[in-house]
């Protein structure tokens, strides 16, 4: 339980976000920062490039599409990596 002086200190701090940076306050009122639509599609669009080409280019044996099979899923790595460091 906070004390009457603690609620009027984070009364402060509160109003001081808003006035300052109203965007901010806006993102912490949510909970959660907003996801970036267009690079979770990309994520999408390399792990289902990646698979399809992995599954295409086993059954055709053929090394270059496996091997392009292999730079989608380093791209979508990368992209879950980037997206993870977002979050942070």
């Amino acid at each position: 339980m906070l004390s009457h002086h603690e609620r009027a200190e984070l009364d402060k701090i509160e109003r001081w976000f808003e006035t300052s940076d109203p965007a901010l306050a806006a993102v912490l009122r949510r909970g959660s920062p907003p996801r970036a639509a267009p690079l979770t599609l990309l994520i999408v669009l390399l792990d289902t490039a990646a698979i399809g080409l992995l599954v295409t280019g086993m059954l055709a044996a053929s090394p270059a599409l496996t091997l392009c099979a292999l730079l989608a899923g380093a791209g979508g790595v990368a992209a879950h990596v980037a997206r993870c460091q977002g979050q942070d």
